[in-house]
């Protein structure tokens, strides 16, 4: 696919020489339109990978989420949370520790994933995730899971802020339904 692009890409700017060559009138466009054709084609390209990068990013955001989330309810220690978390969904998940804590009750967290980005700006993105919850509340004494795996289907969508120079979870909307 990169070298179908990259052919395209270098067809797309034949036909901008070719057509700024054909012109021998006075009228003609100049050579520096050809240069910044040549430049609005490079801007493109830079966009394109910037935006790719970007996805890759929020993604990796995403999943760093789910591990501090998963560390923290493991452990009973919200203190990395705010690293990935803020706003509301910091608060939301501090409360879920602080609770699990009182019980006594770690959780290990077991999820497959199937992340999608539906939004990434310069300082907002959105992920959608499918996924299956195998999470289960463990024995505090012997590290054991004390139920069953749910093996249950959900569905959310995490709202990121590029805040202090990473992106933050700062909403998670659970979808319920078909």
């Amino acid at each position: 696919m990169p070298a179908a692009r990259s052919l395209a890409a270098l067809g797309v700017t034949l036909v901008l020489a070719l057509l700024a060559g054909c012109g021998g009138d006075a009228e003609s466009t100049p050579p520096s339109t050809t240069v910044s054709a040549a430049s609005s084609t490079a801007a493109a390209r830079s966009t394109t990978s910037t935006t790719l990068s970007a996805k890759a990013e929020l993604l990796a955001a995403y999943e760093r989420s789910w591990d501090v989330y998963a560390d923290a309810l493991r452990r009973l220690d919200p203190g990395r949370l705010p690293t990935a978390f803020s706003g509301s969904a910091l608060k939301a998940v501090q409360a879920e520790v602080a609770t699990q804590k009182a019980r006594q009750q770690p959780v290990r967290i077991d999820v497959e994933h199937d992340p999608k980005v539906l939004l990434v700006t310069a300082t907002d993105g959105v992920v959608a995730d499918e996924g299956i919850n195998h999470s289960v509340v463990l024995d505090p004494a012997t590290g054991q899971p004390d139920e069953q795996d749910p093996d249950e289907s959900f569905r959310e969508r995490r709202s990121f802020k590029f805040l202090d120079g990473a992106w933050k979870v700062v909403e998670v909307i659970e979808e319920t339904g078909p």
